[in-house]
């Protein structure tokens, strides 16, 4: 898949005995208004069990520009069908308690396009990393450098590394991962916080630039849902 483009990544804070229906809405019911609308189909779906926000759905969409983008969402939010599919989903009753949308576009220091989230199934990871404002180029070249490769070594496979030009606390870069099961997620990020080199780069970059590059980070455990993935062949 081309790493050209934006990527769009839809976190859905629902109620808890409402998440059921919404996979169904997404599974069965949304994907023909999105094609309607000229909105690319899902790459992913997931459902997060452990993190900042549970009880959420999140999808993310390939746009290639932010006028598609826009355009795309004007005609699925004038449709009357939408409209009628919401209300009988919802019956009633709230199902969102929140919506995030978060618009990204790849990684300058990452040349490698994103990998499909198939690619190792299981347990995937959701990371939104803070990083220093008045370095936040050089601390994109940190993760590619220092981090990844660190955690890579311990088992991870980096399905893409983005930054987030769209959201909430800006700058921020953000990561999806997969990885082959908790056990093995626990230990590389236990050895990461140990790692010498990483230490060092830490080290180095308050020395240099009054702080570390890498700040803060929300970390979410995702589950792929069984429909919509499909970045091998897009």
């Amino acid at each position: 898949m081309s790493a050209q483009g934006f990527w769009e990544l839809r976190l859905y804070e629902m109620l808890p005995r409402r998440l059921p229906d919404m996979h169904h809405q997404f599974a069965r019911e949304v994907p023909p208004l999105f094609e309607r609308a000229g909105i690319p189909a899902p790459l992913a779906y997931w459902d997060c069990f452990a993190g900042p926000m549970t009880a959420m759905l999140a999808y993310i969409l390939h746009w290639p520009d932010l006028d598609a983008r826009m355009a795309a969402w004007g005609r699925f939010y004038t449709d009357p069908q939408w409209w009628k599919q919401y209300e009988d989903a919802h019956g009633g009753e709230q199902m969102l308690e929140r919506s995030h949308v978060l618009v990204l576009r790849p990684s300058p220091a990452w040349s490698a396009a994103p990998s499909g989230p198939h690619l190792q199934a299981g347990l995937h990871e959701l990371r939104m990393v803070d990083l220093l404002s008045q370095a936040a180029g050089a601390a994109h070249d940190a993760l590619v450098q220092v981090d990844l490769p660190c955690i890579e070594a311990q088992g991870a496979q980096v399905l893409g590394l983005f930054d987030q030009v769209m959201g909430q606390r800006l700058p921020r870069a953000v990561v999806l991962l997969a990885w082959p099961d908790l056990a093995t997620r626990e230990a590389a990020w236990t050895a990461h916080a140990v790692d010498p080199a990483v230490m060092r780069a830490r080290t180095n970059e308050h020395q240099t630039h009054g702080a570390p590059l890498v700040g803060s980070t929300e970390a979410f455990l995702l589950r792929p849902a069984p429909y919509g993935a499909r970045w091998a062949g897009d």
